[in-house]
């Protein structure tokens, strides 16, 4: 294989790890949009972390709480069921709910502003309004088309029957419809199994009729259609995640009027990582030139790959802990990326060729492996360490530097490796001086 032949291969594998990064950077930044017309809308990372409240103001609501006797339910899971109906009816992933065990009360603490996927926006009281209410969902034996009205004696399915809830949406006639689908239980199919199929029965919230439901033979489908499009998607989402998350079995009553706290930390604390991370590239390329490309893109990749990965997982990526753990983890990879380059830089300021002073950079020894090892098992274990401390503040650091330290690892330990071999072809060395160029 010649010398171009190998540099097109070179070039062609770059721009193709630049695409990649370039995909996953417009996917983490890019306003919301629907996937496709039977899958719910897309939420970008950094929509999903504006809703935990990072850079927005947000409004802070105090219940107090009267528990159901009957159902013996806690506390923890009122304030655990709150969470969900937040993360899936709104996207409010990273919503504050807390219970004072002492004044027995819930706090619930939203975004001021909301930036769901839809035209109609419901106001912070609208929301936590939808998200405190008991949420008891029951399927009445009882044709919808009759307008019934509920009686404990028609009830076929509730709760114990559900075993989980999706949200659908599709096209019919360019309106877009949206369906609640829920998957039963045996015992729920086997009473299912008495309703006919394609025949619109009831169903129930807190026993006032809502909406209809069909039974398809293999699972329920509740509908809002021939609504508003945005009322239509915001009913069926609440529908999923009062199903979901359970009836409440308990009584919140709201303390006086919302809180609203103003947010200034978010903002600061983005200027500062985004310092960060813009001095370090500057700082890769003005001294390592061409080299520098690599750590810069590698780098790139793993804060897109991070962002993403702490958005699946639901991370509590913004406050002190994880606002301190994301920027010692930037701080380890990029020392660790210029370790070897600094290296490189040396051999060839020296008159080494380019491949000399790559494999002496990244040679098997104990002087150059042991530092990378060593450091990042460390990072990982103090990460386990931290995350394993349930408080506020340790087990968001824990995170950060347990998932800093794995990708790091990856950065410094593999794609940095394997794209200075890669590059070869572009560091050749002239015979007759003895001293590399580019």
């Amino acid at each position: 294989m010649t010398e171009t032949t190998k540099k097109v291969l070179v070039a062609l594998f770059l721009c193709l790890i630049f695409c990649i990064t370039l995909t996953l950077g417009v996917f983490c930044f890019s306003p919301n949009f629907d996937v496709n017309e039977y899958g719910d809308y897309y939420q970008s990372a950094y929509t999903v972390m504006q809703k935990s409240g990072a850079f927005t103001d947000t409004v802070k609501a105090t219940y107090t709480l009267k528990l159901d006797e009957e159902t013996q339910n806690t506390a923890e899971n009122v304030a655990k069921s709150i969470e969900t109906r937040l993360s899936k009816t709104y996207g409010y992933y990273g919503s504050k709910v807390e219970y004072d065990s002492e004044k027995q009360t819930i706090s619930v603490e939203i975004p001021k502003s909301n930036n769901t996927n839809t035209q109609a926006k419901p106001s912070a009281q609208t929301i936590l309004n939808n998200v405190i209410v008991d949420g008891k969902v029951e399927v009445l034996n009882v044709n919808y088309s009759n307008s019934p009205s509920y009686s404990e004696d028609s009830v076929l399915l509730s709760q114990e029957h559900f075993k989980r809830a999706s949200v659908r949406s599709y096209i019919n006639q360019d309106v877009t419809l949206y369906i609640c689908r829920v998957r039963l239980t045996k015992e729920g199919r086997e009473l299912a199994a008495q309703l006919a199929e394609s025949t619109p029965y009831t169903v129930a919230i807190d026993g006032t009729v809502e909406t209809w439901v069909y039974w398809t033979g293999n699972e329920l489908q509740i509908t809002y259609a021939y609504t508003d499009e945005a009322t239509s998607a915001e009913h069926a989402r609440s529908m999923a995640a009062y199903i979901s998350s359970g009836a409440l079995d308990a009584t919140l009553t709201q303390e006086g009027s919302t809180e609203e706290i103003n947010n200034k930390y978010g903002f600061i604390y983005l200027i500062v990582l985004g310092v960060i991370v813009l001095a370090s590239f500057v700082f890769f390329v003005a001294r390592y030139k061409a080299l520098g490309l690599i750590p810069v893109l590698t780098q790139a990749l793993a804060l897109f790959v991070f962002m993403f990965f702490g958005v699946l997982v639901h991370l509590e990526i913004f406050n002190v802990g994880m606002y301190v753990g994301v920027i010692v983890a930037w701080l380890f990879v990029t020392f660790f990326s210029a370790l070897p380059l600094e290296h490189i830089r040396k051999e060839l300021n020296e008159g080494a060729t380019y491949s000399k002073a790559r494999n002496t950079a990244f040679a098997c020894n104990w002087k150059n492996i042991s530092l990378t090892v060593i450091a990042h098992a460390a990072l990982l274990v103090l990460g386990i360490i931290l995350w394993s401390i349930p408080t506020g503040i340790t087990a968001p650091l824990g995170n950060a530097l347990l998932y800093g330290s794995v990708l790091s690892f990856a950065v410094t330990f593999g794609f940095n490796r394997l794209m200075t071999r890669m590059i070869t072809p572009y560091f050749f060395t002239d015979k007759k001086r003895g001293k590399a160029r580019r």
